[in-house]
């Protein structure tokens, strides 16, 4: 629920705020964020794995890691800090500077938070996190606003972003109180680090992964272009960050808790990617043949530039959706630095391939290289890594994800065909949208009464009687 309501209230934000500022300035932003992104990833070092893994004891460890987030974060904000000019000129957007100056802050706040967050996630206190969220969306959001009628441009964003980290923070330290005083341990400190580091460097090439394209874009095409190409990228994320703030908040501790347990591995393996799956394809199916009317409605005239490239990205985010399970139970069975390997693998492979794509078709080529490079390495590097763990892992998984990309093929031919049936962009975003996620609905039903938990089953038994028994009969009696 915290990832869901937090996603879609900054969704209809985003509608709010883009039609306020240019392109040129959402491209500014996205040239800060990318900064602060990356520098929260390598500052953070890896640290909150060995709270959630509950790797180390309690009352020893807590301050120490406590100890080495702060000195991280400080060491990150005061480079990001100084680098600031010099990094927004490299990527093309010299008035990005005082952004990524502001924003710098955040890694100040996000170390202060991060033994307190572990603390919540380690415990399964969700409702804490959402908390924290909800509270901080209304201040968050309405300097935003205020800011982007002001004329503030990317600065907006950034005062947005750290009056929300601060909010939030304030509650998430409320929650996990006391908060553990700093304490220096050296063998505890190399012990914690020995286990984060290759997770931190992970997370590091992660965030750069993601934001290879926006370095690339920005300095080869402008902000502008970088605009453009960022607001694609981000509805193409909606289900993919849904999805991944669901699975990154509960999958670790949950599969560390039966990692020393093969069979319970692969079964949840299987059973958690179809359910994945089956959110994740069918949203892009229908992403892809509404893209021109979705940009339009939401967005408005100015940005329908961003449909083509939409269209391409929701291929790459139903994909990239089903690897966020492999990485968890990588991670879950300590094998951080295999997951550090496919990281690098990853961001080698991109890199490579986005700067050609740039170069060849503009934005749109940027795009096609994301959905190459994670369908033809990334997926297969998967499969290898996990096959040590999990026996016959590509059948499994193809397997789990059959029936749901039929229903995905459905949904997405549903409403392609159904908005036709009308004239105009919002009534065949409507029409199309209606029919195929009744579809969707329709189809996935039985897959959820399958393999869902005791409590949605169970609320969906009487719907279920409409159903061919056999689909019945498989959810009660069998493994098939």
């Amino acid at each position: 629920m915290n990832t869901v309501v937090t996603r879609l209230t900054g969704i209809l934000v985003t509608m709010i705020v883009v039609r306020i500022v240019t392109p040129k300035d959402f491209g500014t932003f996205a040239v800060a964020l990318v900064v602060y992104t990356i520098a929260a990833g390598l500052s953070e070092l890896g640290l909150s794995v060995a709270i959630v893994r509950r790797s180390i004891d309690f009352a020893r460890g807590t301050p120490v890691v406590s100890a080495l987030s702060i000195v991280s974060g400080v060491l990150g904000a005061a480079l990001m800090l100084c680098l600031s000019g010099p990094l927004a000129t490299t990527l093309g957007a010299p008035a990005a500077a005082p952004a990524i100056r502001l924003m710098s802050v955040g890694l100040l706040i996000s170390a202060v938070t991060a033994v307190p967050t572990a603390l919540l996630v380690r415990d399964f206190r969700q409702g804490r996190i959402f908390a924290a969220t909800s509270i901080a969306f209304i201040p968050s959001n309405l300097v935003l606003i205020l800011l982007a009628l002001h004329g503030d441009g990317a600065m907006a964003f950034a005062w947005s972003r750290i009056v929300g980290l601060a909010v939030s923070a304030t509650v998430v330290i409320a929650g996990a109180w006391p908060w553990p005083i700093p304490r220096w341990e050296r063998a505890l400190a190399k012990e914690i680090l020995v286990l984060g580091l290759p997770m931190a460097g992970a997370n590091f090439i992660n965030y750069a992964l993601l934001n290879a394209d926006s370095v690339l874009i920005g300095a080869t095409l402008g902000p502008a272009a970088l605009g453009i190409y960022t607001l694609a990228f981000n509805v193409a994320s909606w289900s993919t960050s849904i999805i991944g703030g669901t699975i990154n908040g509960v999958a670790l501790p949950a599969l560390a808790a039966i990692r020393r347990e093969p069979p319970q591995l692969r079964l949840q393996l299987s059973r958690w990617t179809s359910l994945t799956a089956l959110i994740a394809l069918p949203i892009a199916a229908v992403t892809i043949v509404l893209s021109p009317q979705l940009i339009r409605v939401l967005y408005g005239s100015r940005w329908d530039a961003a449909a083509p490239v939409l269209s391409i990205l929701s291929i790459y985010g139903g994909i990239f959706a089903l690897t966020l399970f492999l990485s968890n139970l990588l991670v879950a069975i300590g094998r951080t630095v295999t997951v550090l390997f496919i990281q690098i693998t990853w961001f080698l492979a991109l890199v490579g391939a986005i700067y050609l794509g740039v170069n060849l078709a503009g934005v749109r080529g940027a795009a096609v290289a994301h959905v190459a490079v994670i369908a033809l390495i990334i997926v297969p590097t998967y499969l290898w890594a996990i096959r040590r763990y999990i026996d016959g892992a590509p059948y499994l998984l193809l397997k789990a994800v059959a029936i749901p990309l039929l229903i995905a093929l459905g949904s997405g031919g549903a409403a392609y065909l159904s908005s036709w049936v009308v004239t105009g962009a919002f009534w065949r975003l409507l029409l199309g949208g209606f029919t195929g996620g009744l579809v969707w609905v329709t189809l996935g039903i039985p897959v959820v009464f399958r393999l869902g938990p005791p409590t949605a089953s169970a609320w969906l038994r009487p719907v279920m009687r409409i159903y061919p028994r056999r689909l019945l009969w498989n959810a009660e009696g069998s493994d098939q």
